[in-house]
């Protein structure tokens, strides 16, 4: 994603190029993104060039994209906001049971679940042994959930991402495929 600062508000963007297009044209993608479409006859000139271009072009849309980014922003918000009221007790219910099972295995304590509606995080634990996790983790495969509750529990005995986390980790869950292992919110 690219960004421009227009009106001192922070417009994020993706580029696609296009054989058909004739003009610099906004579009929307299926994901409720701003897209800025470049015609073929723009791909050769110089990127200091082409920024300035798309930079007026933007400024003369503002109106446009503000309009957008305020109706979709709101449209995913709420709709975030109410799957998250719907699904809070039940992602408390099955992280209770997880967290309970695993910090017997891994000899660990802790004080407090809670059940947030984060949009970067799966999870997290704070020094004072509470444990944060995403709603969404509903949504996940069984063995993605356990990899997120082995993870904060191991940040218990380890607040770091060193080895001996890691180590920890993947001890536990039986596997190396967790070493580092990534899952994307979306």
């Amino acid at each position: 994603m690219k960004e421009i600062i227009i009106n001192w508000q922070k417009v994020q963007y993706q580029i696609r190029n296009s054989n058909k297009a004739k003009n610099i044209k906004i579009s929307i993608n299926s994901d409720w993104e701003l897209v800025l479409v470049l015609p073929k006859k723009w791909f050769f000139q110089s990127q200091k060039s082409l920024i300035k271009k798309w930079e007026e072009f933007m400024k003369q849309k503002w109106n446009w994209i503000l309009k957008h980014i305020w109706k979709t922003n709101n449209f995913k918000l709420w709709d975030n906001y109410q799957d998250y009221l719907k699904n809070k007790e039940k992602a408390l219910k099955l992280v209770s049971l997880k967290v309970r099972y695993w910090s017997e295995k891994m000899w660990v304590s802790y004080n407090k679940i809670f059940i947030k509606n984060q949009r970067t995080k799966w999870g997290s634990c704070s020094s004072k042994k509470n444990l944060n996790f995403n709603y969404k983790i509903i949504y996940l495969e069984v063995t993605e959930q356990e990899y997120l509750i082995v993870h904060e529990l191991a940040h218990l005995k380890y607040m770091n991402h060193q080895k001996e986390f890691w180590d920890l980790v993947c001890n536990t869950l039986w596997s190396e495929k967790y070493r580092k292992y990534k899952i994307k919110i979306k």
